[in-house]
């Protein structure tokens, strides 16, 4: 409905209007509302003056007749001598000449005297009477409340010449006052009296249907309030006043809001009339205006539609003035936009670099001719191109392939498909076998020297091949086998290598470790065993290695080399070692409290030796278990170490000085074993199970044994050897003083439950496992 021009036009000046209108009105409302709110406590501030005024003038003519009582030589004689009758003839006397509603007389201490009313005690005077004896025997005027009645009371001392009685008169607030007060302010008022936060009318002029809903309000009034307030049902506007020092009775002053409530709800009937015509007014004449915008429009649309279906001849409709510039610039736009839109498609088709096409685009053309042709997809990629772009520059990074992408247009045979999927990496397409032969060729041919700022450079590139039968198979999957067949080319001395049938399913078991890993350490796949490490000297065992295993749900037992190598990798290794840590210490502790005291040595990778936070964290898992340090071991292999020297030696000087034992685990594998071995500050060395199992079959292995051991033993170090499998490679082990021992001759790895029941055995009869010259 609002979708034309002129609708919307319409429908513009109309809202234009009506927010116009609205606002108008609305500060036009609001305005007289305020007025009237200002008006009315004005009034309210007037009518409070006058009650307060009133008040004061009764309590000045109190005072004035109390004091000339005070005065009386024979009233003061009458106290001293404590005629009781003639006191009260006086009080009554006097208050009926003053028309009080209450006259007292009190001694100096207080106590109550005389009272023309015979109801009231000393106690009810008591909140009233105190205050007087702090203003230094003052005369002092107060409202209070006394017995069920509200009384307006002055209290003058009687001096002969000290003070020797207090004599007070009070007038009542009651009815009489607040029609009184009503007559000159013209407004309403209730005296109303408060016991915590609950009020009572004492007297009022409003109607007596109307006294509670005011005062469902007063519970929230405070001493500090002097603003009006409104009643629930907004009939009136009041002003509550404390009328005594405690603030236990109010006068409340009421201005009905239907005084100004009838002129505001007319003008508003006034207002609403005048916008109602306005806006039909407003209607007409928007409807001409939009009339006249609109057809020229129109005639212009029904060009533009002609263009858009290819009609070339259509005449331009003639326009004046800016509908006929209009008509004049569509013309020139609809030439612009077939200019670009052969460029978009251009752009969106080939890589902006390289003019080659672009991965989008390849997949498309790569559907079509995976289904037609027996054809071959070879992805290439230059090696070591990052090092270009580091040494070099970005800008001589893209001059390179920049050439690159020129060389493969060259080569031959010529390429069905030739595009840049992202980065260094393009792709090639033939509708034939490739072979061998074939790659060769393309290698020389790519790696002819390119030239850059004048040099000479010769690039490697590496080179995925992936030969396909005509199949409907995604293009997805074939991409993913080509990059698999890279990533198996980057690790060949050839540099190139074909897809081979599997390589695909080994690629999915790896994703599959990779995205079950996670959850593998949280629902229980994962446990630890423990292979025993056998101390040949005591012929005891208080040690043991901790292993990881993973028995996955669908792949079965997963070795533990498989997915900590992918965990690694994928930034994951420091979930599986809190894992590990934690299984350990929660088992040692377990252990511990069964009277079982084990050393028990975990494996940390190169990552988890980068982490500044682990000595804290390991330090945190024990405090948690209440277990010492020394029941903890860490063993850390030479690669780790390689990684970043210095990072890694300082965490584990961390790590020593809490009281853990370190170990470099396969010691004589890595590439720098000497030269670190004197500034790591381990505790043993362990001989890698290479040299170890075949021991007593190869000499080689036995001097490299007994080598390794005397430059540990030199150093400090104990030495413990992996791999045993004989009791003939034990003899030998023990002839070249290694300290302890682990591998299958004593045990394999054992779950928790299985090892707690080997060590009592072994605990029972461990020299059975020695030859007797060995004892």
């Amino acid at each position: 409905m609002f979708d034309s021009l002129r609708s919307r036009l319409i429908l513009t000046l109309l809202s234009l209007l009506t927010v116009l209108a609205i606002a108008s009105g609305l500060a036009t409302l609001t305005t007289m509302k305020q007025d009237s709110q200002q008006q009315a406590e004005q009034a309210l501030q007037v009518a409070a003056n006058v009650l307060l005024q009133a008040l004061e003038n009764r309590a000045t003519q109190l005072s004035n007749s109390v004091r000339l009582l005070a005065s009386d030589y024979g009233f003061r004689r009458a106290i001293a001598t404590a005629e009781q009758e003639t006191i009260l003839s006086v009080l009554d006397n006097h208050g009926s000449r003053v028309d009080a509603a209450l006259a007292v007389l009190f001694a100096p201490d207080g106590q109550l005297l005389a009272s023309t009313n015979p109801a009231l005690k000393s106690s009810d005077f008591s909140p009233f009477f105190d205050p007087t004896q702090s203003r230094s025997a003052a005369a002092f005027s107060d409202i209070q409340r006394l017995g069920d009645e509200s009384f307006q009371l002055v209290l003058v001392p009687v001096r002969a010449p000290q003070v020797i009685a207090w004599i007070g008169m009070g007038f009542q607030l009651d009815q009489q006052l607040a029609e009184q007060i009503k007559g000159i302010t013209g407004l309403d008022i209730s005296f109303t009296s408060a016991q915590g936060r609950n009020h009572s009318s004492r007297n009022s002029t409003l109607a007596s249907h109307l006294q509670p809903a005011v005062l469902t309000a007063l519970p929230e009034l405070n001493a500090g309030q002097q603003s009006p307030f409104s009643s629930p049902d907004e009939q009136y506007l009041s002003l509550a006043l404390p009328l005594d020092q405690h603030h236990a009775l109010w006068a409340l002053l009421h201005y009905p809001t239907e005084r100004w409530q009838s002129s505001y709800q007319q003008i508003r009937q006034q207002l609403l009339t005048i916008f109602g015509v306005s806006l039909a007014l407003a209607f007409i004449l928007a409807l001409v205006i939009a009339r006249s915008i609109t057809q020229p429009l129109n005639r212009l649309t029904q060009f533009a539609t002609a263009i858009t279906k290819g009609e070339s001849k259509v005449r331009l409709p003639e326009a004046t003035g800016e509908v006929g510039v209009l008509s004049q610039t569509l013309s020139q736009m609809q030439q612009a936009v077939q200019q670009r839109e052969e460029q978009l498609v251009h752009q969106a088709r080939h890589d902006h670099l390289t003019g080659l096409k672009n991965r989008t685009y390849a997949e498309q053309e790569l559907q079509q001719l995976l289904s037609q042709y027996h054809c071959s997809l070879i992805l290439l990629n230059i090696k070591n191109f990052r090092h270009i772009n580091d040494s070099l520059g970005f800008t001589s990074g893209d001059s390179l392939l920049q050439q690159v992408a020129e060389r493969l247009k060259l080569v031959k045979p010529v390429a069905s498909l030739l595009a840049r999927l992202g980065g260094d990496e393009f792709l090639m397409a033939y509708p034939r076998p490739f072979q061998d032969s074939d790659a060769l060729i393309l290698k020389m041919q790519l790696q002819q020297d390119y030239h850059l700022d004048g040099s000479a450079l010769s690039l490697s590139f590496v080179l995925g091949i992936y030969c396909i039968e005509a199949d409907s198979q995604p293009v997805s999957d074939a991409l993913r086998r080509l990059d698999i067949a890279l990533s198996r080319a980057k690790q060949l001395q050839e540099q190139y290598s074909f897809y081979q049938q599997g390589q695909d399913e080994h690629h999915q078991r790896r994703l599959t470790i990779l995205r079950d890993l996670p959850t593998a350490l949280q629902s229980n796949q994962l446990f630890v065993v423990y292979q025993p490490k056998v101390d040949l000297k005591q012929y005891r065992c208080h040690a043991a290695e901790a292993l990881i295993r993973w028995s996955h749900p669908e792949l079965g037992f997963i070795p533990p080399d498989e997915f900590i190598q992918l965990a690694e990798h994928a930034g994951l290794i420091n979930q599986v070692t809190d894992w590990m840590l934690s299984a350990v210490i929660r088992q040692l502790a377990l252990w511990r409290s069964q009277g079982i005291e084990l050393k028990v040595a975990v494996n940390l990778s190169a990552h988890d030796l980068n982490n500044p936070s682990l000595p804290e964290h390991i330090a945190a898992i024990l405090q948690q278990h209440q277990l010492p340090t020394k029941a903890l071991a860490l063993e850390v292999t030479e690669g780790a170490v390689m990684k970043d020297p210095k990072q890694v030696i300082h965490i584990l000087h961390q790590l020593r000085q809490m009281g853990i034992e370190l170990a470099i685990d396969d010691f004589g594998t890595g590439q720098s074993s000497l030269a670190y071995l004197k500034q790591l500050p381990v505790h043993e060395v362990k001989i890698d199970r290479a040299f170890v199992k075949d021991i007593e079959n190869n000499y080689q292995d036995e001097l490299i044994v007994s080598a390794t051991a005397q430059l540990a033993h030199g150093l400090g170090l104990k030495v413990t050897a992996e791999g045993l499998e004989n009791k003939a490679g034990l003899s030998i082990l023990r002839q070249h003083q290694c300290d302890t021992v682990q591998g299958y001759f004593f045990s394999k790895p054992l779950t928790a439950e299985q090892f707690s029941s080997w060590l009592g055995s072994f605990s029972l009869q461990p020299k059975q496992w020695f030859a007797p010259e060995d004892l």
